[in-house]
């Protein structure tokens, strides 16, 4: 049940890492206060409404993402007719060994990919714009940086099929996608 609700649950990778880790391979089960810590917020989370509204595909979308050292985090966000941001949905996911290696304009990059690929159903609507928010300015200028590596010039293929524009904010104001982002 817990993962058929992930997608509404804030932070849902983060709060089940002891409780995914336990599911790997030659790891012995064995039940912490952190597994049991995580258990609690997990069932807190599934039995909470978090404040989503339902996208509105006349609208443009809000995307604000960011990247740790071992997860990447995103929300969704759509302005509401008082003007207010709304989250439309959640987006939180740990990177593997090899990603946890990248350097920081490349989790930073990888964050965006994902999210964009998690969202596609809301943001690749026709010509819909997407307004991306990152706390992490070198990804504003992804498109012109030189010394690409194949999986840069990958990656910018892949964000050139969206109708976006990217916009560096402060860490304090990318609060959401930060969050999600963190253990």
């Amino acid at each position: 049940m817990a993962g058929y609700y992930r997608k509404f649950c804030p932070d849902f990778s983060t709060v089940t890492q002891p409780l995914t880790e336990l599911l790997r391979k030659n790891v012995k089960f064995i039940w912490t206060e952190h597994c049991q810590s995580s258990f609690n917020r997990l069932n807190a989370l599934l039995q909470s409404a978090p404040v989503l509204s339902a996208p509105d595909f006349s609208r443009s979308f809000k995307l604000a993402v960011d990247a740790s050292d071992i997860a990447a985090g995103a929300v969704l966000l759509q302005e509401d007719d008082d003007g207010i941001d709304r989250p439309v949905a959640y987006f939180s996911r740990k990177f593997n060994h090899r990603q946890r290696n990248y350097s920081t304009v490349e989790k930073e990059c990888l964050a965006l990919i994902l999210a964009l690929q998690h969202f596609d159903v809301y943001v690749s609507s026709a010509g819909v714009p997407i307004e991306v928010f990152s706390d992490h300015n070198p990804l504003v200028f992804i498109h012109r940086m030189k010394d690409k590596n194949q999986r840069s010039l990958r990656w910018i293929l892949i964000l050139s099929e969206y109708n976006m524009h990217i916009q560096h904010i402060k860490g304090q104001d990318n609060l959401i996608a930060d969050c999600l982002s963190r253990p």
